[in-house]
């Protein structure tokens, strides 16, 4: 983990974005404020839990979704998650699916932290295009 920490700050530099890890940075509790190819979301109904050991609980108001993405630096990948099956109607049984799609094609991210707003987490696709976009829970 020191070394990814390390590889990361060497590949980012010095700026608003943090390293993985590290103390205001990925770890913690992240609301959901929009999913790329999903109608606006409702954060207040959303959750992304990310804990030092790299575990992932999420939901977008139905179902949690699990899973341990590997992350080697700003590079993150989810495969699949495991996720409860309860019963989820339209439309957050449509905005899971596109979640789940979504989380599919992460390929990066990256913490930018701005005084007035907070912090926001992105996931990036390979292209480096916005997939999801957090908001720091408070």
């Amino acid at each position: 983990m020191r070394k990814a920490l390390i590889a990361l700050m060497i590949s980012l530099g010095s700026g608003l974005t943090e390293p993985a890890f590290a103390g205001e940075g990925f770890v913690g509790s992240w609301r959901i404020k929009s999913i790329s190819s999903a109608p606006p979301v409702d954060p207040a109904q959303t959750q992304f839990v990310i804990l030092e050991d790299g575990r992932v609980s999420s939901t977008v108001g139905c179902n949690r979704i699990l899973g341990k993405p590997e992350i080697d630096g700003a590079r993150i990948r989810f495969g699949p998650m495991a996720a409860t099956r309860r019963a989820c109607f339209r439309p957050v049984a449509d905005l899971e699916a596109k979640y789940l799609a979504a989380l599919d094609a992460v390929r990066s991210w990256r913490v930018e932290k701005n005084f007035k707003k907070g912090a926001t987490l992105t996931l990036l696709d390979a292209s480096g295009a916005p997939l999801v976009t957090l908001t720091r829970a408070r």
